[in-house]
């Protein structure tokens, strides 16, 4: 019988050692092993010599971690040879351990099982008992290239917020709409970049792309006429209300502090229900508000009403939110360039510079948003959203990691942990 059945659950041939029968030490959380690698094997590797003798024994401990749960140790007694013949040293290898090493080939198998999950570096390194080195090293030296996929017919395009350095300040990440996985980060969306990125994709794959969704940056657009010409280009309509929103946010908040008295009605409900005046009418909670000072009591679309009529540009700014916010779903492309060039005019007519120019942004997107309004064969309206939660996943990786000095080393663990374990 083989005492040493022992080294196969851990991995390791059990032939490279003596057949002894030896009991493990139990320890918190797991066991320590012992085991004496084998003397009757003599042959030298330099000269194939059998003219060996023993030169001397030295103990190593060998990580043979599990999980978290299971923390075992293997202490083995390793023997050093001389060879007669050409008088050089040697110590015979161990199958499942490699030279030199002090983890099992097992544990880094399961340490490389685990870069597709969404663990930090650090989560690994805690999780087998190695350092946070041993498993950055461990990633660089097994995971030298994650390629990119292939374009698809609807292709997204967003940027996040990467690292203070200007040149990758904000990275692009692509994303197949129909697929909802992520196919690249580009390391900047700087136009250098983008460029180089494209050119470097051929004519052939970059006509399969029929759609593309971005935001309203200036370069997304310059890179869709250039390398998908024959593609329609739609905006994000989150992005084109956003536009919207901000600026009559901006309104309200220099209403509050020069129209109204502080600590009037008018001053604190601005102040405190911001959001009512950038959400459609319909979300307005049917209540009342009571002014402590005087206990009046308002319902909340009156009040509403009365903070609109202090300023002009704020009531012209949110009625042109609720027209955008009735917009029909089931528009004709002309129908809805149309509807689109009604709006920025009305906002362009404004005396307000934030909605001007707000209605010249409009204007010049007017194409790409119309795109956004129409309803596809598929009965679907096409946006960026797949892009943002992909954003909101790898945005969450770098800040669980508490940011990443390596764009190349961050880029192949988020392609990992998101197409090969693939968000909800």
């Amino acid at each position: 019988m083989n005492f040493n059945t022992f080294l196969s659950r851990l991995g390791i041939d059990p032939d490279n050692f003596k057949n002894v029968q030896t009991d493990p030490i139990a320890t918190e959380g797991g066991f320590i092993f012992y085991a004496e690698q084998r003397t009757d094997e003599r042959k030298c590797p330099h000269c194939s010599s059998s003219r060996v003798e023993i030169k001397s024994y030295h103990h190593v401990k060998i990580n043979c971690s599990e999980n978290e749960n299971i923390k075992d140790i293997l202490r083995v007694k390793k023997v050093r040879f001389v060879c007669m013949n050409c008088h050089r040293s040697f110590t015979p290898g161990l199958k499942g351990i490699s030279r030199c090493a002090n983890t099992s080939n097992m544990t880094k198998d399961l340490i490389f099982a685990d870069f597709t999950r969404k663990m930090t570096f650090q989560g690994i390194a805690n999780k087998y008992q190695v350092s946070n080195g041993y498993v950055v090293k461990q990633f660089d030296e097994r995971v030298r290239f994650v390629p990119r996929s292939p374009l698809p017919k609807v292709l997204c395009i967003d940027e996040f917020h990467f690292s203070a350095e200007l040149d990758q300040k904000y990275c692009c990440c692509l994303v197949d709409y129909q697929d909802r996985s992520v196919l690249d980060i580009i390391k900047s969306r700087q136009m250098a970049y983008l460029r180089e990125y494209f050119s470097n994709i051929s004519q052939s794959e970059r006509s399969h792309v029929k759609v593309f969704i971005s935001d309203m940056y200036d370069g997304y657009s310059t890179i869709k006429h250039v390398y998908f010409p024959t593609a329609i280009h739609v905006v994000d309509l989150f992005h084109v209300i956003t536009q919207l929103t901000n600026a009559i946010n901006r309104i309200r908040t220099r209403t509050m502090n020069t129209e109204a008295r502080k600590g009037s009605v008018e001053y604190n409900f601005m102040k405190g229900h911001w959001k009512y005046f950038l959400c459609r009418r319909s979300k307005i909670p049917d209540k009342t508000y009571t002014y402590q000072k005087t206990g009046e009591v308002i319902h909340y679309s009156d009040l509403l009403f009365a903070c609109l009529l202090l300023n002009h540009d704020l009531l012209n700014g949110y009625n042109v939110l609720q027209d955008l916010f009735k917009y029909s779903k089931s528009f004709t492309f002309e129908e809805a360039e149309d509807f689109i060039v009604w709006i920025s005019d009305r906002l362009a007519n404004s005396l307000c510079e934030d909605l001007k120019a707000v209605g010249r942004t409009y204007r010049k997107w007017r194409v790409e948003i119309a795109n956004a309004f129409v309803k596809r064969q598929t009965g679907e309206n096409l946006t960026n959203a797949i892009a943002e939660n992909m954003n909101n996943h790898i945005k969450t990786i770098i800040k669980s990691a508490y940011g990443y000095q390596n764009f190349e080393r961050f880029r192949k663990r988020c392609l990992l942990m998101l197409r090969y374990n693939k968000c909800p």
